[in-house]
């Protein structure tokens, strides 16, 4: 017998998510994404300390880097690329990504990334004789994010 109070029932599942995207003020379902990670990266600075031989960190700065790998059935990054080399303007996306596993207790989680900006390929074509499914990873950036709501904490927390 354990004394842990953790319920694994409580453990959310990645596969209740779903995804949209904003571009040019027109939303789309991003039904055919696979997956997707949104994560902060903390910058910090070494700070030395007179008389400390331990070296201090703190806090400098911080990027949003949003990655996700979507089946290639839309052309809605291909126009993205299409609008930048026509203007020289990469239009920014809004992208809303939210998990609801029903089995949990904790309800649900949604964050909204803005003025999301893609770094790196977009897959304009592909066909390979022994391929299967036509996938591509975007990646991008965000100026800032807000959550609509947030996983209540398990009973034991």
């Amino acid at each position: 017998m354990t004394n842990n109070p953790y319920n694994v029932q409580d453990t959310p599942r990645s596969k209740y998510g779903e995804a949209f995207v904003t571009i040019n003020n027109r939303r789309y379902s991003l039904f055919n994404a696979k997956d997707c990670e949104a994560k902060a990266n903390i910058e910090t600075g070494e700070v030395p300390v007179l008389g400390r031989v331990i070296k201090g960190r703190k806090a400098i700065g911080m990027e949003i880097e949003i990655t996700m790998t979507v089946y290639k059935c839309s052309e809605i990054f291909d126009d993205v690329v299409e609008e930048f080399k026509k203007t020289g303007v990469l239009p920014p996306i809004d992208i809303q990504v939210t998990n609801d596993d029903p089995s949990t207790k904790m309800g649900r989680t949604s964050k909204i990334y803005y003025d999301c900006v893609i770094d790196g390929d977009v897959l304009l074509s592909v066909f390979d004789a022994d391929g299967e499914f036509i996938e591509q990873e975007i990646t991008a950036y965000a100026d800032d994010y807000s959550s609509l709501s947030k996983y209540k904490n398990p009973e034991y927390m």
